[in-house]
């Protein structure tokens, strides 16, 4: 269940929590019309590409077209010309060598590509003119943009009434989040982020055996992510001409002019266009034990006093800029119904954070990880629950599991979901969705509330060595006024949630 306590205009309270209430299981159903998608199998469904080569349009769907039944592109929207030529360049291929392929499944697919290199959709430059002049041609968005143009491009999708499939991470900060939730549950429309491990099984099923205290009362969960920030101590340096293909001013969007650099584009070392690391890895490796233990109950909390969630930093150094090479964040989060308090702990830089590794040695290691098995589940990304009866691990994508010790639950089946419905596939999810079936299970529904609450650590590094309280009914930071400031920033003229 993941609603915030505040509710959009004109959404009546009861409405509101109903539509929110469904999210949880997944078994929401969405409203049919013909731009809320209440289409017969039979009929296509035609998509726009924002950010033809980022992951979510290129591989879950550009490069993934013979995938899909009924479905087609109709429109490209990009920035940069050099991204979309080399994109295009796999239907061109596929085009001339499926035919003759000796893949039986590739010469069955050919023609999808052969129509595709033939006729390619028209191509636009600014999604806000996409939409005012193909707005009829689309029925449905894929944004895999930047980091800091997700949020305005799937917010400029919801306003058109299109249903959404979003790269993670969802937005760069806590109130783009916010305003997303809102727009998602006024609009009644398919959404859904590029957290693929929903999709397995394991990751399903993983959710049921928390919820249902297999591992006991889990009071502490482990996220960690082996890279490091870039920690740049200055912004680029000097200009440089913009390359012709690139509309330089389209690529920056809400943020903040500043001339050209090719070193911006490298996103993630900035806070401006990113939430580094913590953006970019924590909605996979967090995503699990932040659904299995209901943390987003909180957000509609009818408690008499409010909840807070407290939340603190360890950094390498404070880098205002850029990130700092590591960080441990916490985040202390109170009880729900019957769930303890917990404490999600964030480990992250070049080896994690200093003394992690030794830390989750000793803690699997104590449940019966053998050297081997370390090997195998501490490698650059994972989590672990830590209940009073064993552990859950989970690796980088949480589409794996495991538990420990192993003896303890040898008999328990961790391989297939009991009770909640097995995936299609985590674009095929979404299409459905589109076509009025079942919400994702990754529905803005659920995973705004999950990237508010990382958006949080992001903010809590800016801060390091403060406690930072946070009321998640009010959206806000009740005892820092600095920190509270920097759940978001103005946007540029122009750009709008």
């Amino acid at each position: 269940m993941t609603p915030w306590q505040h509710k959009p205009p004109g959404l009546s309270r009861r409405k509101f929590l109903g539509a929110a209430g469904a999210v949880g299981c997944g078994a929401m159903g969405i409203a049919s019309s013909r731009t809320a998608l209440g289409y017969q199998a039979n009929e296509q469904l035609r998509l726009a590409l924002i950010g033809v080569a980022g992951y979510g349009s290129y591989y879950g769907f550009l490069s993934a077209m013979h995938l899909y039944e009924n479905t087609g592109i109709s429109v490209l929207c990009d920035v940069d010309r050099r991204k979309v030529a080399k994109a295009l360049e796999v239907w061109k291929q596929r085009a001339a060598e499926w035919p003759s392929s000796s893949k039986q499944e590739e010469r069955q697919a050919a023609a999808v590509y052969q129509r595709l290199a033939g006729s390619v959709p028209p191509l636009v430059a600014d999604f806000r003119k996409m939409f005012d002049k193909y707005h009829d041609q689309i029925d449905a968005v894929v944004v895999a943009t930047p980091d800091h143009t997700h949020a305005v491009a799937s917010a400029a999708a919801l306003r058109a009434g299109k249903p959404v499939f979003c790269e993670k991470p969802l937005t760069i900060n806590v109130q783009e989040a916010r305003a997303l939730y809102a727009a998602a549950v006024a609009k009644k429309v398919a959404t859904s982020l590029g957290t693929q491990g929903m999709q397995s099984g394991m990751f399903r099923r993983g959710v049921e055996l928390v919820q249902e205290g297999v591992i006991g009362r889990v009071a502490e969960v482990h996220i960690w992510f082996a890279r490091g920030g870039a920690n740049l101590s200055r912004p680029p340096q000097g200009t440089q001409p913009v390359p012709p293909e690139l509309d330089w001013d389209l690529w920056l969007g809400p943020v903040a002019w500043r001339e050209y650099h090719p070193e911006w584009i490298a996103r993630t070392n900035w806070r401006d266009t990113s939430a580094g690391q913590l953006g970019n890895f924590g909605p996979h490796t967090g995503n699990l034990a932040f659904m299995a233990l209901s943390v987003a109950e909180l957000w509609q909390s009818q408690a008499a006093e409010p909840p807070v969630i407290r939340v603190e930093a360890e950094c390498s150094g404070r880098n205002l800029l850029s990130f700092p090479v590591w960080e441990r964040i916490r985040w202390h989060v109170p009880a729900r119904r019957q769930q303890p308090p917990v404490t999600f702990t964030w480990h992250h830089g070049p080896d994690y954070a200093p003394g992690s590794r030794q830390m989750l040695q000793q803690l699997l290691g104590d449940h019966g990880a053998t050297a081997e098995d370390l090997k195998e589940l501490l490698v650059y990304a994972g989590a672990a629950l830590v209940g009073d009866k064993g552990l859950l691990v989970a690796n980088s994508h949480n589409n794996q599991i495991w538990l420990l010790p192993k003896a303890r639950f040898a008999d328990v089946d961790i391989k297939q979901p009991k009770r909640l419905p097995a995936s299609p596939g985590h674009y095929r999810e979404w299409l459905a969705a589109c076509r009025g079936g079942r919400e994702p299970l990754a529905s803005f529904k659920y995973t705004a509330v999950f990237n508010e609450f990382l958006m949080l650590g992001d903010v809590a590094t800016r801060f390091p060595g403060e406690t930072l309280c946070y009321n998640p009914r009010l959206g806000k930071i009740t005892n820092h006024a600095a920190a509270d400031g920097a759940l978001g920033y103005q946007y540029r003229q122009g750009w709008t949630l």
